[in-house]
């Protein structure tokens, strides 16, 4: 019987992508980029992001390296480190303006009846916790279900770092849900640790890996709300 259900936090509780298109438009003084192209861009942006706990000059170089041969691979040209500087500056702005689904808020309020909600997210305490006041989660989050890599010392794929939420709320593996965007650090991570794994796949990915099959796969905010909705009603 599920007890828990459990949230990634970027782009899966909120949409990363919009702030950070706004943060390259603002900054990126170029023809219209087609959709497919802003895709790639973002997709590359999360990984490298997602795979660090603090956010210095060098990872920010490191990105921007990967971002140009993205770039370069759609036969448009590089962007200057001071281009890429003041995306950087403009994201974290964006940042602030961040606000949930609106199809999951609602949800989230039925669910909290029925099971204990919480988070598991990579990145520095500090920025974490501060995207968590600008959604106002303490709506349905305690804060103390809310681990955060920084903080416990272990991220993302880290089995550890599940089996930590675990022993927090004294929860057996199968009873506790996990839902995340990124397959790799979301999806392997829960599953390795026992966990039923919601892969919320709004990008619309390919399954990088046939060894862990997620329990359900959503590719909508309207069909995540679903999914919630259900599990509201129904005992899983």
């Amino acid at each position: 019987m599920i007890k828990a259900i459990v949230f990634d936090l970027d782009d899966t509780l909120y949409d990363q992508q919009q702030p950070f298109q706004q943060a390259l438009d603002s900054v990126w003084n170029a023809p219209t980029v087609p959709s497919h192209v802003v895709a790639d861009l973002f997709n590359t942006f999360k990984r490298l992001t997602d795979q660090v706990t603090h956010i210095e000059t060098s990872n920010i170089s490191h990105a921007a390296e990967a971002l140009n041969q993205v770039l370069k691979q759609h036969a448009l040209p590089a962007l200057t480190p001071s281009v890429w500087t003041a995306f950087w500056e403009r994201y974290q702005q964006e940042m602030t303006h961040i606000d949930l689904f609106s199809e999951i808020r609602h949800h989230l309020s039925l669910l909290k009846d029925h099971y204990e909600l919480g988070i598991i997210t990579n990145g520095p305490a500090e920025r974490q916790s501060e995207k968590a006041l600008q959604l106002d989660l303490h709506h349905w989050f305690k804060r103390a279900n809310m681990v955060i890599s920084d903080e416990v010392g272990l991220k993302k794929p880290d089995a550890r770092i599940f089996t930590y939420f675990n022993r927090m709320l004294n929860l057996q593996a199968n009873e506790v849900v996990y839902i995340g965007d990124n397959f790799l650090t979301d999806m392997v991570g829960a599953k390795q640790a026992g966990w039923h794994a919601f892969w919320f796949n709004h990008r619309q990915l390919e399954l990088p890996n046939q060894d862990y099959i997620p329990d359900q796969t959503v590719e909508t905010p309207e069909e995540l709300a679903e999914l919630l909705q259900a599990m509201s009603v129904t005992t899983y």
